[in-house]
């Protein structure tokens, strides 16, 4: 082992670097191309966004008008079941409509319930 730090030195007959402006003009080139690139995706990201959030708001008001929709599909079918009624109770000669239509909401079966087992299956998922 040298004692000497000459053996780190490289000697040699070295031409002058005439390329070092070339390669600090191409990473200045470089660097700005690659912040651009950074600006870009950030505009780009936002616009992304402000969409999806537009898009998840059409879908919200679209599901919100579905629920309504059922509601009313539902009224619709209660009233037409009425009206079936009155159609079919018409075409039966001696049978006419009651003055008044008392709507009772439906409420738990009043038939007598079986005795639970204290031994219950478990659940079995598949076939």
């Amino acid at each position: 082992m040298r004692d000497h730090p000459d053996h780190l030195i490289i000697q040699g007959d070295f031409a002058p670097a005439r390329n070092s402006r070339v390669l600090r003009i191409s990473a200045r080139v470089f660097s700005l191309l690659f912040g651009l690139f950074v600006v870009g995706a950030l505009v780009m990201y936002g616009i992304k966004v402000h969409f999806e959030d537009s898009i998840n708001k059409v879908a919200r008001n679209t599901r919100d008008l579905n629920e309504k929709n059922k509601e009313l599909q539902v009224r619709l079918n209660h009233i037409r079941s009425y009206k079936n009624v009155e159609a079919a109770a018409g075409k039966v000669p001696n049978l006419r409509m009651p003055p008044t239509v008392i709507d009772v909401p439906a409420s738990e079966s009043r038939l007598p319930t079986m005795p639970k087992s204290k031994q219950e299956f478990p659940h079995v998922y598949g076939y």
